[in-house]
């Protein structure tokens, strides 16, 4: 015979590679009590079966009767270590009831000897206490409190019970409990319908309603073309730049107006203004020609005098003369302009249209630029911008294609304020006209048309601002005064703040007395 422990862990795997393991054909099973064995009787019908297989004999020993009862009930012989045979070989009896003392006894369960020969009645001996004689003669009885069976899972159920209640009540008396206060306070209206000033230099003034503003300016230029409508016969001359030499002597030399320059071929240009042209410049005595730029005019319109570059003009006014030789003009351009006929100009409905049209592009364009770089802050009212137009310049001819052009450079200039200067003016004004002890709970804000001095940077607008005032009530004073006071007391400090109008006072479950002591259990909402 071989006797295997078992640990409270083993599992059934476990267990029978032991009794495979083991050559002996007789083996004892000690379990312990809570064993992961007794959690089933299937794990007892698996060691049967394999008991069985293996032709060996299986006895399991151990204190815990709900182990040996699921033992016995897979056909596995079980039996108790306290005890010398298995418990099912007494049968268990009603004891009697005898009177000690003049006391009753109360019924026990007892064990009695079914045979003499087995001599169990000693065995018992060593194990249990003699308690009383029967009233059966000299045969000896023994007396045994027989506890009922408690399984494993009606135990953690029972416990698990008690602990949900234990809960339960934890959570009525401590989690629960809420107190929760909505107080409605006195209110009153008040409104300012009158005007705010605004000023780049001013502070926040209650007496002067004054606020400090903002000038955003920006400017912008465009240059466009635009058909023309007009016709009308022209004659343009020709005109360039002609450079003029002094190679005569060191003394400048006038030229006046409508001076005469004659090209090889006969073609006259004139002066467009008087000049001086340089004296020469005397070197090692060597005269070096001095020159000045000047521009001419042909003498006639037409094509036929656009022409260029010329290498040498003379001056017909100095014919016969010594400085006839020694000052002259050359073309290193062009002449051009020159023109007969039929050309497009701008009709006064010409210029007027495209001038509305370059003023709406050019306000659009310069309005959404500086728009997008006011902060998001700031309020702008309608009269609070100006739009300025500070050059413009419009062909007075068409170009060969028929259309004209404008140049338009213009500048606009927004005054603006924070919204948030003018509530906080109101709110002042409305304490100082109310008292320090009332706030602003609703308020609506209405802007007129706004009067601006660009020159002088100054911008006033009339404001319609309503508001409805209540006495302030501190929310968060109130809930530390009230944690952990009784109803009583909580009635006495809410129906006692000043400013009070009315109160609903409420607290949860129907069995809390006492505001709870934990502010995050207090609610505390202010109307």
């Amino acid at each position: 015979m071989k006797k295997i422990s078992v640990n409270k862990s083993d599992e059934i795997a476990v267990i029978v590679e032991k009794i495979i393991e083991a050559p002996e054909q007789e083996i004892v099973l000690a379990i312990p009590k809570f064993s992961h064995l007794g959690e089933s009787l299937s794990n007892f019908n698996l060691l049967k079966r394999e008991a069985d297989a293996l032709e060996k004999k299986i006895i399991i020993e151990s204190v815990d009767d709900h182990i040996v009862e699921l033992a016995e009930m897979s056909g596995l012989t079980a039996i108790n270590p306290f005890f010398a045979k298995n418990k099912r070989q007494f049968s268990d009896i009603l004891g009697p009831k005898t009177a000690i003392s003049g006391k009753k006894k109360p019924a026990v369960s007892v064990f009695r000897s079914e045979s003499a020969g087995k001599n169990l009645e000693e065995e018992f001996a060593s194990l249990e206490e003699s308690l009383y004689r029967g009233p059966f003669g000299s045969k000896r009885w023994k007396w045994r409190i027989k506890f009922p069976k408690i399984k494993f899972s009606e135990f953690f159920l029972a416990f698990g019970s008690l602990a949900i209640l234990a809960i339960l009540v934890f959570a009525g008396m401590k989690v629960l409990p809420r107190a929760k206060v909505i107080i409605a306070a006195q209110t009153q209206e008040w409104v300012y319908n009158d005007s705010v000033t605004t000023d780049k230099s001013a502070s926040l003034d209650i007496v002067k309603m004054a606020i400090p503003n903002q000038i955003f300016s920006q400017k912008k230029n465009v240059s466009l073309r635009f058909p023309a409508s007009g016709k009308r016969q022209v004659e343009k001359r020709a005109s360039g730049i002609v450079s003029i030499y002094n190679s005569y002597s060191s003394d400048p030399q006038p030229l006046v107006v409508q001076t005469r320059f004659a090209t090889p071929d006969g073609k006259l240009f004139r002066l467009a203004k008087g000049i001086t042209v340089p004296g020469a410049k005397i070197v090692e005595g060597k005269i070096i020609p001095s020159s000045i730029e000047a521009e001419v005019v042909a003498d006639k319109p037409g094509p036929d005098y656009n022409i260029g570059p010329v290498k040498l003009l003379t001056i017909p006014g100095f014919k016969g003369t010594p400085k006839y030789q020694a000052f002259y003009g050359e073309l290193t351009g062009n002449m051009s302009g020159g023109f007969v006929g039929e050309v497009s100009y701008p009709t006064e409905d010409d210029i007027k249209k495209a001038k509305a049209s370059i003023q709406n592009d050019l306000e659009s364009g310069i309005r959404t630029a500086l728009l997008t770089q006011i902060p998001k802050e700031f309020k702008v009212l309608d009269g609070s911008s100006r739009y300025k137009i500070l050059e413009q310049t419009i062909d007075s001819e068409a170009d060969a294609s028929g259309s004209f052009g404008i140049f338009s450079e213009s500048q606009m200039t927004i005054i603006a304020f924070k919204e948030e200067n003018l509530k906080e003016l109101l709110v002042r004004r409305a304490r100082k006209d109310n008292g320090e002890d009332f706030e602003i709970r609703t308020s609506g804000l209405e802007y007129g048309l706004a009067r601006a001095d660009f020159d002088r940077g100054l911008l006033s607008f009339p404001v319609n601002f309503k508001a409805v005032l209540a006495r302030k009530i501190d929310a968060e004073a109130l809930k530390k005064a009230i944690a952990g006071k009784s109803e009583l007391e909580l009635k006495a400090a809410v129906f006692g703040l000043p400013g009070l109008k009315s109160a609903t006072i409420s607290l949860w479950p129907f069995w809390v007395k006492n505001v709870p002591t934990n502010p995050e259990k207090i609610k505390i909402s202010v109307e």
